[in-house]
């Protein structure tokens, strides 16, 4: 019986780090994609294809809402697309923790695993929405912060988090 609690908690801490990441990673590109058109950047596109075409602000409040609820499809697809790299990221980070105790090279090591499987599947995801690499960026760096702030030994793991 006590395995089996174990297990659960292990399993529902996985969800809770896996889900953060897709909160964060996911939700903030999800507002990238939003709010750029409104300082004059398309941030996805085949034909004229993504850049600068406007200044602020970019369009108007009818126009600003039509585009945020075409942006959420997209953050939706995102949605179905990042829990993958956030749960192999996750997986990764947790055995690495195992191994290492140093807090600096888990911190370093997490930050590294988020940023680069963050990065490698926005770029499968901005292939199909023709994406342009701002976009690429803000999910570097989100995957970044949450590999490194918050998915590296955080409170809710208190097995290894005195190490």
């Amino acid at each position: 019986m006590r395995n089996r609690q174990r297990f659960v908690r292990a399993v529902v801490r996985f969800l809770r780090s896996t889900s953060l990441f897709l909160l964060i990673v996911g939700g903030g590109v999800t507002l990238f994609l939003i709010f750029a058109p409104l300082f004059g950047y398309l941030p996805y596109s085949d034909r004229p294809g993504p850049g600068w075409y406007g200044r602020f602000p970019a369009m108007g409040w009818s126009e600003f809402w039509l585009n945020a609820w075409g942006m959420l499809g997209y953050g939706l697809f995102l949605a179905i697309v990042f829990p993958i790299p956030g749960a192999v990221g996750v997986l990764l980070i947790r055995g690495f923790e195992c191994v290492v105790r140093n807090r600096t090279a888990r911190r370093a090591t997490a930050t590294l695993i988020a940023a680069l499987a963050a990065g490698w599947w926005m770029l499968g995801a901005g292939w199909y929405i023709a994406a342009g690499t701002p976009l690429l960026v803000v999910s570097i760096v989100l995957g970044a912060i949450t590999g490194g702030a918050l998915l590296a030994s955080p409170p809710w793991f208190p097995r290894w988090r005195n190490r």
